[in-house]
């Protein structure tokens, strides 16, 4: 009973001294207080904000809001994200700092910074940072694209480029299958009759059924309903450049997920619709495959390397071949595959419309060159203006100008700046391809450029990034290459593009959302004679 009664009085005590402190804070809450407390934390929040910025490249300091950081220094009225940034490179340079949301986010803009981050110290900065929406949209990281760096990012990667270096070895296969597409893209535009049309669809329409081919296999192209409800799934998830360029600025404060906006919702509904589409794909495949059959497209090599898995009793492989990964991997063949060609293509007519000088020396080449026969691949290397104007169109279009953001995976340096392990660094290639030290003239539209004295291509040239470069180049190159080899030849030895109405041609205002391309536009297809 006495310890009971003491053990009482112990806790009385304690409850009487508790409420005496809180008595006293309460009475000394007064207006000026209270100020006081708040400028020292916000004092205490720029020394933490100094201290983790220090020997890093300079930006706003003092502008950067507690959970907010230096959001508010971005100009939000810009129509892309790149020219967002626009006043800090002014203020600050082209390699500059900031503070995001929970993220320290560097920007590298000069050829210098670019080059360092993307081929001396490539992995140093081959990470991806793994905020919200890159979570959702990958099934938590799982994908290629923006996986992070690590044995299960290496290892889909080697099964993306195994399964791509396979199909393009048979040169006669891919010539076939593109040709075949070539052939209806050709039969659309004379079906045209020279009036005007949008030529986005068809030209989607038309580099996809080549990805279809490898990677669901021979026959397979979007006549096929679910195939062509993937292909428009995927135009409309690139098209939604307003919740894009929104996401990409909320995904760097986690807080964001929590708030009652529809943006996220909206840009996720496509991408959870793609997803079952494959994962209905890859039951059926699962149900005929048969492990003694040789690889003949994209699915069956990856149901290839999860039976030898499983045969080998290898737990951590079996693991990488997931269904989940299985099915972001075929999308990053099948999305990466079409959009980019396809926007690339968009910006070459745009541009030849605009240039029509260019378009008739490609003609007068293509005349010379092949007579009255169809291009093939044989004939690559005597049509340099072609690849010049390829080249010539990723330079000025730039389809990826910021790339996809990279992530520091250990503590490294930048232009002599500190960059430390968890940073966001954006290769801005956009700016290196528009350098006026780089390139003369650089908004101007010259494939010339790209072509020396004696008439031939300048491959190494040098500050030119359309596909990235180093641990995360684009593994699609080689194939986007020669398609848009391939299809540019067949288009302009066929037809003369012109405008829609004479004296208005294309606008070459880029929209950005993941991808840029140019605003929609329509053109005539004047059949050639």
């Amino acid at each position: 009973m006495t310890v009971l009664l003491n053990s009482n009085f112990h806790h009385a005590s304690v409850i009487s001294n508790m409420a005496s402190l809180f008595a006293t804070v309460y009475n000394s809450l007064s207006f000026a207080n209270v100020l006081l407390v708040l400028l020292l934390l916000l004092l205490l929040h720029y020394v933490i904000v100094l201290y983790e910025f220090r020997d890093m490249p300079p930006g706003p300091r003092l502008t950067a809001i507690p959970f907010l950081g230096n959001a508010f220094s971005l100009d939000f009225k810009a129509e892309k994200l790149t020219d967002a940034f626009k006043s800090l490179r002014e203020n600050y340079g082209r390699v500059f700092s900031l503070k995001m949301g929970s993220y320290k986010f560097v920007m590298a803009s000069t050829p210098e910074a670019v080059k360092e981050m993307l081929v001396q110290k490539s992995a140093d900065y081959a990470g991806r940072q793994q905020t919200y929406f890159f979570q959702q949209a990958t099934l938590g990281g799982k994908d290629i694209a923006l996986g992070n760096y690590g044995p299960a990012w290496k290892f889909h990667r080697k099964l993306f480029t195994t399964a791509l270096r396979q199909y393009l070895s048979d040169m006669a296969l891919v010539e076939r299958r593109v040709s075949t597409q070539a052939e209806k893209l050709m039969h659309f535009m004379e079906e045209q009759n020279g009036k005007p049309f949008d030529p986005a669809d068809i030209l989607q329409r038309a580099v996809a059924d080549v990805i279809c081919g490898i990677t669901f296999g021979e026959g397979y192209d979007t006549t096929n309903p679910d195939l062509n409800k993937l292909l428009k799934l995927n135009v409309d998830f690139v098209a939604n450049t307003d919740d894009a360029q929104l996401v990409t600025v909320l995904d760097y404060f986690p807080l964001s997920k929590y708030l009652p906006l529809k943006a996220y919702d909206r840009l996720l509904q496509p991408v959870l619709g793609i997803f079952d589409i494959i994962r209905r794909f890859l039951r059926e495949r699962k149900e005929t495959f048969d492990p003694e059959e040789p690889v003949h497209d994209l699915i069956s090599g990856l149901l290839h390397a999860k039976h030898e898995a499983e045969c080998e009793s290898n737990q951590e492989r079996a693991a990488f071949l997931s269904d989940d990964y299985l099915v972001n991997t075929i999308e990053d063949m099948f999305s990466g595959g079409y959009e980019t060609t396809s926007t690339t293509m968009k910006w070459a007519i745009a541009f030849l419309v605009n240039y029509p000088k260019y378009q008739q020396d490609i003609q007068l080449e293509l005349d010379e060159v092949l007579g009255g026969r169809n291009p093939g691949l044989d004939d690559r290397a005597n049509l340099p203006l072609i690849h010049a104007t390829i080249m010539e169109t990723l330079r000025v279009g730039n389809v990826a100008p910021l790339a996809i953001p990279h992530f520091t995976l250990t503590d490294t340096t930048l232009c002599g700046y500190r960059v430390p392990k968890d940073t966001i660094v954006f290769a801005d290639t956009e700016s290196v391809h528009l350098d006026p030290k780089c390139w003369e003239n650089p908004t101007m539209f010259d494939p010339y450029r790209h072509i020396d004295e004696n008439g031939k291509l300048i491959t190494n040239q040098g500050n030119f990034y359309p596909f990235g470069a180093g641990r995360r180049v684009c593994a699609g190159e080689p194939l986007a290459k020669v398609e848009l080899f391939l299809f540019l030849s067949w288009m302009l030895q066929k037809f003369t593009f012109i405008a829609e109405e004479d004296g208005s041609p294309p606008s070459l205002k880029g929209l950005f959302s993941g991808t840029q391309f140019p605003v929609p536009y329509k053109i005539r297809a004047i059949k050639r004679k």
